[in-house]
């Protein structure tokens, strides 16, 4: 009889183990934005939503409304409409607006000459807007300046304190609102880069001994040499770190009040609908408590119909040490084209991927017009993907097999250089960036990490834990940047390239090299037209193909190095990849090709970096 109860406590004591070692995982925050005009056409609206599956909304809180009248705050007229979202069983993000963004009324209509910031600022200071390179005062209030500074903070802690107490356990944090599409960038008005006012020239000009550059043209990788400017890469830190330095006195007063600061990026890695610094996300990790990175399915040339992107973006900010991400799925462009419809089941797949990563803590839907019952948000059916998640994160993973671990860099510097690419009607360096990620994190036997140059430059520890890196054509890139992928390199790393890594520097300046001493590639010639390669007795076929721009370039190998994918018909020692002891070139980016021939160069791109990887990681055995 012992020995049963015996055994009768150790299965006890087994269970309780299993319990604790898995527990079922919280739910995601998913959020939905929620204007005042549909709460007034909607009532009930609160109540649907929760139970279409949304745990918060998203509300805005105009420093025009709170503080009319300069040190008097007023916080009634939202009580209404946040008391309904709370009572309908939702909690809130509220956001905190300071940005100077267009005012529209509770019916949803423009007010003229108002905007979200009072009007007795804009009288008392009207040198407190930003200017754009023609000396024209935009809507932006510059929010290094003091006057606009010393108003702020007090705004900040009042609203932060007043809402904070009447909605104990209910505000999930407060996001930093400084510019018209509240995210955490500078804005830009057809290009014009809002920072050239006279106190930000002299600024600029004390730091550099220089004023500052106009930068307002596209370069086009496959016309050859872009524009340099040899103020571009200055430019860019001197607007980052002043963007940073705000950002994060403004998360300082929040944290003060005992609550999160929350902060929005737009996609990041692109040029046209993204705005100018968002180099910017790379500088905040430590200011921000929950990060919410955005898409909106639009790349300024067409809609975007594209799953990947945002838990590409996940991915990253996970990297840069974002403890908390949450994705943000907006969809204004598609209903403006009336093809909501169609983007439903993209954001499910989007959202889902994201959730799949450990510190992706939630998302958050916007810019739809029929948000509950019946209308197309209906079919993201988020009690099953919900369920869906749970299930999956709840189960067991067996097997002790160790993946390679796969770092893919993206250089904000390279698009900066390079932020109006569209040699291929798109951005090539985005493509090929993203489809690296798509194609490499689907492997079972790869953990794959998209890191940036911050993590390089502070040593990250994540560095040294990777087997390889992958540099997915960043064709432009700072020195220091190379020299660290160097150093890596020679301390054991394996490094990868699909071509043109650094061959421009930070102010797009050529620097013609590919890393060569590293890469083993003594030199290099063009060839835009059909390839045919013997790579390990098979044959491969490569065409001229408008996204790839130039098809591919045939290197000639360093000694210590040998050709892998070598011309038949061509010089012996010329080919499209040169292979080291722990080095990988490609001459073209095979992720990108799309004919017939897509899935043998894909399985070749995935089996050489598996290869390069797995032979580095014996090594280190």
């Amino acid at each position: 009889m012992k020995k049963i109860l015996r055994i009768a406590a150790v299965l006890v004591s087994l269970v309780a183990l299993a319990s604790q070692a898995a527990p079922p995982p919280p739910a995601p925050i998913s959020s939905i934005i929620v204007m005042p005009w549909d709460l007034n056409q909607n009532q009930n609206l609160p109540r649907e939503l929760k139970a279409q599956g949304f745990s918060h909304a998203t509300v805005y809180l105009n420093w025009s409304d709170i503080e009319s009248r300069k040190g008097q705050y007023e916080f009634a007229q939202y009580h209404r409409h946040l008391d309904a979202i709370v009572n309908g069983g939702l909690s809130l993000l509220l956001v905190i607006d300071m940005g100077g963004r267009p005012y529209k009324d509770e019916t949803g209509q423009l007010v003229p000459n108002m905007s979200t910031v009072p009007q007795w600022i804009t009288t008392a200071h009207p040198d407190m807007a930003m200017r754009n390179f023609s000396g024209e005062p935009s809507w932006q209030p510059d929010f290094t300046d003091a006057s606009i500074r010393k108003y702020a903070d007090p705004f900040i802690a009042q609203t932060v304190d007043h809402f904070s107490k009447r909605y104990p356990g209910k505000v999930l944090g407060y996001a930093i609102g400084l510019q018209e599409e509240h995210e955490i960038k500078y804005g830009q008005m057809g290009y014009q880069w809002r920072d050239y006012k006279e106190s930000t020239q002299d600024a600029f000009a004390k730091k550099y001994n220089a004023k500052q550059p106009i930068i307002n043209y596209n370069n086009h990788i496959a016309a050859g040499v872009p524009k340099a400017e040899p103020l571009l890469h200055a430019h860019k830190e001197f607007r980052e770190t002043r963007l940073q330095e705000a950002t994060c006195a403004y998360a300082n007063v929040i944290r003060s009040k005992g609550a999160e600061a929350i902060g929005y990026f737009a996609e990041t890695f692109t040029s046209h609908d993204a705005i100018y610094a968002t180099g910017v996300v790379e500088k905040l990790a430590p200011c921000i408590d929950i990060a919410v990175i955005d898409f909106n399915f639009y790349d300024g040339y067409g809609l975007v119909a594209d799953p990947d992107v945002l838990p590409t973006l996940a991915n990253y900010m996970g990297s840069l040490g974002y403890k908390k991400v949450m994705v943000g799925a907006y969809g204004e462009r598609w209903e403006a084209a009336k093809k909501t419809p169609e983007l439903i089941p993209v954001i499910q797949q989007a959202v889902a991927q994201s959730l799949a990563q450990p510190h992706v803590m939630g998302y958050e839907i916007g810019g739809f017009h029929h948000q509950a019952g019946g209308g197309p948000l209906a079919g993201l059916q988020l009690n099953k993907l919900h369920a869906r998640i749970a299930k999956s994160g709840s189960a067991v993973t067996t097997g002790s097999e160790r993946r390679v671990r796969i770092g893919i860099l993206g250089s904000t510097t390279n698009f900066h250089v390079w932020h109006g690419e569209k040699s291929a009607g798109r951005n090539t360096h985005r493509d090929a960036l993203f489809a690296s990620y798509k194609i490499l994190s689907s492997e079972p036997g790869m953990q794959v990490h998209v890191i940036g140059e911050k993590n390089l430059l502070s040593d990250d520890p994540i560095i040294g834990q990777l087997d390889a890196i992958l540099v997915p054509h960043q064709a432009a890139m700072p020195q220091s940047i190379k020299a660290k992928l160097t150093t890596y390199w020679k301390n054991g790393g394996a490094l990868i390239q699909d071509m043109r890594l650094g061959e421009f520097d930070a102010n797009g300046k050529p620097t013609f090299d590919w890393m060569h001493e590293v890469f083993g590639i003594a030199n290099i010639e063009w060839k835009n037209r059909n390839g045919v390669f013997l790579i390990d007795g098979k044959v491969y076929r490569l065409k001229p193909s408008k996204r790839l721009y130039t098809n591919y370039a045939s290197m000639a190998p360093r000694p210590g190095y040998k050709v892998l994918a070598r011309e038949p018909l061509q010089r012996e020692n010329h080919g499209i990849m040169v292979r080291g002891e722990r080095t990988l070139a490609f001459g073209f980016m095979p992720q990108l090709v799309e004919d017939e021939t897509r899935d043998a160069w894909r399985k070749l791109f995935v089996r050489e970096i598996s290869n390069m990887a797995n032979s580095n990681t014996s090594a280190s055995k």
